[in-house]
């Protein structure tokens, strides 16, 4: 496995976030997480669209894996996502989170160097 693409929209006050993981740039116990729970999920044996009802106010994920030869895309909501698929998305929105913490922080001192 070479790249995760991530992709949360929606939300109670749609607050998104998009981000591409770079394995081969993590910790070698962070990319043993994230491919265990990657074959946890049978990820790579679920359909491509399982959004098949839409409620108000819920979050809707793409996640795209590139394992090199192969990849794969997937999009679900908070209400048809299968409970093996919902440890991934815990672990991919926390590195979101912490991505996009680390962006802001970048551009605040970015510009308090102007």
């Amino acid at each position: 496995m070479a790249k995760i693409t991530f992709k949360r929209s929606g939300g109670f006050i749609g607050k998104g976030m998009r981000f591409e993981l770079n394995l081969n740039s993590l910790p070698i116990s962070a990319v043993r997480t994230i491919t265990r729970l990657v074959e946890e999920a049978q990820f790579f044996e679920l359909p491509e669209n399982m959004i098949k009802t839409f409620k108000p106010d819920e979050y809707q994920y793409t996640i795209t894996v590139d394992a090199g030869i192969t990849n794969h895309t997937v999009r679900t909501n908070d209400s048809t996502m299968p409970s093996s698929l919902r440890p991934l998305i815990r672990e991919l929105s926390l590195l979101g989170a912490a991505h996009q913490e680390v962006k802001q922080v970048n551009q605040v001192n970015m510009e308090g160097s102007q």
